[in-house]
């Protein structure tokens, strides 16, 4: 389940998901965050990452600088987005 954390200037929109097992480590937590952006052929650029990390799990439509941007969204957010996941994701657990 995808949980709102934000919409930027621009309307680029960061979703996130309650805490996951890691595909690598099952004992370990991860937490995947998407942005969201129309683009200019009506339909929608999307990127989705992992935290801790910042891998990137696919990426279609956003240019290296609009990732660079995306990247630095992640980073200089990702304590309030864990905090956001966490806090979304209590009901279901």
């Amino acid at each position: 389940m995808l949980y709102h954390y934000a919409t930027f200037p621009g309307t680029l929109i960061v979703t996130c998901t309650q805490e996951l097992p890691s595909e690598n480590d099952i004992s370990k937590k991860v937490i995947q965050v998407n942005f969201e952006q129309p683009d200019d052929e009506g339909g929608f650029k999307e990127a989705r990452y992992e935290i801790p990390g910042y891998r990137e799990l696919w990426n279609e439509g956003f240019t290296p600088s609009e990732t660079e941007a995306n990247l630095e969204i992640l980073k200089t957010n990702e304590e309030l987005i864990i905090e956001c996941s966490r806090e979304e994701g209590r009901d279901l657990t």
